[in-house]
């Protein structure tokens, strides 16, 4: 199965973010959600709004979420309370998505809702899913948008 615009872009700003902001390379190949979820994971959602809107979710287990947090904080993970993990992934949920509109869209302004920890799960149905392995197990973006975001005229010619 070939990787959709909407896809590499995820991959694309997930990758960015966590090499340039939170010192993360990501090695390895998208995980097909052959990863299995691990029984403690924390996932952050924010809501978008402009045209499109929707929301980008992001989940990953809470230790490897520690252990970034760790590393943009410059701080020792076991120094931090859940409270500053929790805020740092609200962070980086708010960088990624940030990113992906960007990308996407880049002439159209965005408006950025609050980050929220939420229930974690499975993303939602009709969501299109970047999921790679972090970690013992994967870091997950889920974006859902109320209309599909298509490629640049550009890119869909190439």
């Amino acid at each position: 199965m070939t990787e959709s615009f909407l896809e590499r872009v995820l991959r694309e700003s997930l990758v960015d973010v966590l090499e340039k902001m939170f010192f993360v390379s990501i090695l390895d190949e998208p995980s097909d959600n052959a990863t299995p979820p691990v029984a403690d994971e924390i996932a952050v959602r924010l809501s978008f709004e402009g045209k499109p809107s929707g929301s980008l979710t992001v989940q990953l287990g809470r230790s490897v979420a520690r252990s970034i947090a760790a590393d943009f904080l410059g701080a020792e993970a076991g120094e931090l309370s859940d409270s500053q993990v929790a805020e740092v992934m609200c962070e980086l949920a708010n960088m990624i998505c940030g990113s992906v509109l960007s990308r996407v869209e880049g002439a159209v302004t965005f408006r950025l809702g609050a980050p929220a920890i939420v229930a974690t799960g499975p993303p939602p149905a009709g969501a299109v899913v970047y999921s790679v392995p972090l970690g013992p197990a994967a870091i997950t973006v889920a974006m859902i948008t109320e209309t599909p975001i298509c490629p640049p005229a550009a890119e869909s010619a190439s």
